[in-house]
């Protein structure tokens, strides 16, 4: 059986999947997957792609059987272009380290952590307790709202709920409330949540139904204090909606690790929004980093290695996402 890495990204990931796959394989990196005459002779000899990435105009891969991607999003998978017959399967791993990232911007957030460091390097005693300063907020006892109890949300939910916070969820498919979650709306109710709640975490992928979930409409419903906590995709909220409603005062701020633009060979340094995001003080905004941990990496290739394993004994695959 012959692997290819494809792309930049997948190129980046052999060290934490080719050393653990156990079968007999021929490997092959190809990093540059714009150089189609390369990619095109690639294509034709392999039968397992890594990639995160499947576009229209795509060389012909008659022999391609599985699409395993080294990473849980789908969005740049156009599965229609792909041959007959290939299985496509995504990874996980990361849903701890994006868990602690949504917790950590809780606890940043509730206790003024940047505001208060910042003054205190800069001399000011102004926060101190012994100085009689403004009293900040505590995580335990608020209530969280998280949109998507997929792994990530749920995830979410336990370290949450052990913090002392009341967590209410909602999502496309109803069942018994997970673990650390005291109310499951249906997503169609999301209206009904988000009043509710302190603080809200987008754990969704972006799928027609979600793309603008977080709309003016919406942000108006939360209370003028909340937090929005954003590491599913920036496309979930509407751009122009939440630049708006955190310019404005609508919602009290935002921690957004997705984003609506991102660095392209031709443009490394793209601001990640139109808007000037970086110049609300109630934004804390970081480059799509949630889940780039040591432990994601190790986690997640492992996950991608023993499912070619298992495609190459004849077992059945997992994280199923398409085949054609």
């Amino acid at each position: 059986m012959k692997i290819l890495f494809l792309g930049g990204f997948a190129a980046s990931q052999v060290e934490w999947i080719a050393p653990i796959i156990e079968s007999d394989v021929e490997t092959e990196i190809l990093a540059d997957d714009r150089d189609l005459q390369r990619v095109a002779a690639a294509l034709g000899e392999v039968d397992i792609i890594v990639s995160e990435a499947w576009r229209t105009g795509m060389p012909a891969a008659p022999r391609l059987k599985l699409l395993q991607l080294p990473v849980a999003g789908t969005d740049r998978i156009e599965t229609a272009e792909l041959p007959p017959g290939v299985t496509v399967c995504n990874a996980y791993g990361h849903e701890m380290a994006m868990a602690e990232y949504a917790v950590m911007a809780m606890l940043v957030w509730s206790h003024r952590y940047f505001d208060i460091a910042t003054g205190f390097r800069s001399g000011s005693w102004r926060d101190s307790g012994v100085m009689n300063g403004p009293l900040h907020r505590e995580v335990s006892g608020l209530t969280v709202g998280i949109v998507g109890l997929g792994q990530v949300g749920r995830e979410t939910a336990i370290r949450a709920a052990a913090l002392g916070c009341r967590v209410l969820g909602a999502n496309r498919t109803i069942s018994s409330p997970p673990p650390g979650i005291a109310q499951v709306f249906p997503l169609a109710d999301l209206d009904q949540m988000l009043p509710l709640c302190d603080i809200v975490v987008l754990c969704v992928g972006l799928a027609p139904e979600t793309r603008g979930l977080i709309d003016a409409r919406r942000l108006a419903l939360m209370k003028r204090d909340a937090l929005l906590i954003n590491v599913g995709r920036g496309a979930v909220a509407e751009e122009d909606a939440l630049f708006a409603a955190l310019r404005d005062g609508i919602v009290g701020g935002a921690a957004l690790d997705t984003w609506w633009r991102y660095p392209t060979p031709d443009e490394p340094d793209v601001r990640p929004s139109r808007h000037p995001f970086h110049e609300l003080p109630n934004v804390i905004m970081t480059p799509h980093c949630s889940a780039w941990t040591e432990g994601m990496a190790r986690r997640r290739g492992a996950d991608a290695a023993r499912n070619i394993d298992r495609f190459i004994r004849g077992e059945p695959v997992l994280h199923i996402i398409a085949k054609t």
